[in-house]
């Protein structure tokens, strides 16, 4: 639980959504039901090249890279929530909702803010291709207003220094794909996909399924 809290807090992927009222929003869960989900239709575009295309529920892909990093499957109760549209992934919540282990970690940053505070990360996909996705977290808010960098830049720089997929001083997670492949932000999903193959090449699609001509 430990490796996990320094990754929710240093991309925000795990980061439950509620309103600044305290009430659930809408909002993605992070499961590990869907670490399954995903993965299964990665391999299925990525590696089976059963299809050209599909998408994944974005709290399902937000899973799936928690767990490829390492993370030990999680307690589907945190009650984590993941939003995104074709420019960026958000995720609110309360700091609260983080792991008690988290909490102490990054007491500097958040010692002297109400737990129920409303907490919010917004992260971009500046890159989708040539083998690379690239997510960068923008900016971290807490009711409503941005964390100075000088309160949140060391705790990025630590949690860079001891998972080296991350870059940028912990801003950047970096995930291969296959150079060919593509990949898009959509309402509530990511798409990943294939190009058609070339006469020659053996890929079996199935029909009745996104991806099949």
């Amino acid at each position: 639980m430990r490796r996990l809290g320094l990754l929710l807090a240093s991309l925000a992927l795990a980061v439950p959504l509620m309103a600044q009222d305290g009430s659930p929003a809408d909002g993605s869960r992070i499961t590990n039901a869907g670490v399954v989900r995903a993965a299964t239709t990665v391999d299925s575009v990525f590696l089976e090249r059963t299809h050209l295309v599909d998408t994944i529920d974005i709290g399902d892909f937000a899973a799936y890279l928690l767990a490829r990093l390492g993370v030990p499957p999680f307690e589907d109760s945190l009650a984590f929530r993941v939003e995104s549209d074709s420019a960026r992934v958000q995720i609110r919540g309360r700091l609260a909702d983080f792991p008690p282990e988290t909490r102490a970690e990054l007491g500097p940053i958040f010692s002297f803010i109400d737990s129920l505070s409303p907490f919010e990360a917004e992260i971009s996909m500046p890159s989708r291709s040539h083998g690379l996705m690239r997510f960068r977290l923008e900016r971290v808010r807490l009711r409503g207003y941005s964390i100075p960098d000088f309160l949140l830049n060391p705790a990025l720089y630590e949690y860079s220094r001891r998972y080296p997929v991350l870059s940028s001083g912990g801003r950047e997670f970096l995930v291969a794909m296959p150079p060919e492949a593509t990949a898009t932000l959509l309402d509530r999903a990511i798409e990943i996909r294939m190009p058609r193959p070339v006469r020659g090449d053996s890929v079996l699609l199935v029909p009745g399924r996104r991806g099949t001509p």
